[in-house]
């Protein structure tokens, strides 16, 4: 009876201390909010270069996951709403990972889609897409006092990945970035994209 009993008082005991985040029940068990999917990450360097696996005319498992949390993502958002913004509670997590992949499923819907780095301390946007530019992007924007169209427009590349998906990337890494975050030029920018797309993510730093 000792034999058996103590395996199991030792896997009580160990799940009494566990705590980390190891699954959706865990998830589930400490917070209210809508869980509206799962996504699984094989390894690292699926979340780092050459981490977009939402294809067209494909129908992998990752394909069906990113489609499901598409879905989920348009029957949550109201009328009118089109601005997207992905987190997390630390770095390497995979948030540039998911909110590339999700920008992608979209686009393959037709949808004009942007996708904007806002991790402007360390930005892993470009690297993702396997884009080497530095010098345009997010942060070049925000020093100016006035913001257009035309000048939007010219820091926006196209991702390489579909025709519909573009990127704002993060832009050379400031020595400011919070306060630049802060200016009224970020306003002025979202404003330009709402115009112009249906759908705009954010990629941002983590919490």
């Amino acid at each position: 009876m000792l034999a058996l009993g103590l395996p199991f008082a030792i896997l009580y005991l160990l799940s009494l201390f566990r705590y980390k985040i190891e699954g959706h029940d865990d998830v589930a068990s400490i917070t209210d909010m809508p869980i509206i999917a799962d996504v699984p990450v094989a390894n690292e360097s699926a979340k780092t270069a050459a981490g977009i696996v939402v294809h067209a005319n494909k129908n992998t498992q990752m394909d069906e996951i990113f489609r499901s949390l598409r879905t989920n993502i348009q029957f949550m958002l109201k009328e009118h709403q089109k601005t997207i913004l992905f987190t997390s509670s630390t770095a390497g997590e995979g948030k540039t990972f998911v909110a590339a992949n999700i920008a992608v499923s979209f686009a393959l819907l037709g949808k004009k889609v942007v996708l904007c780095g806002l991790d402007i301390r360390k930005p892993a946007l470009g690297r993702l897409f396997e884009l080497t530019d530095r010098k345009t992007g997010l942060t070049s924007l925000l020093t100016r006092d006035q913001i257009t169209k035309d000048i939007v427009k010219s820091q926006i590349t196209n991702s390489g990945v579909n025709e519909n998906l573009d990127l704002l990337l993060a832009g050379p890494t400031p020595p400011n970035p919070a306060e630049l975050l802060a200016r009224d030029a970020f306003q002025q920018v979202i404003e330009v994209l709402r115009e112009e797309y249906d759908y705009i993510i954010f990629d941002t730093a983590p919490v």
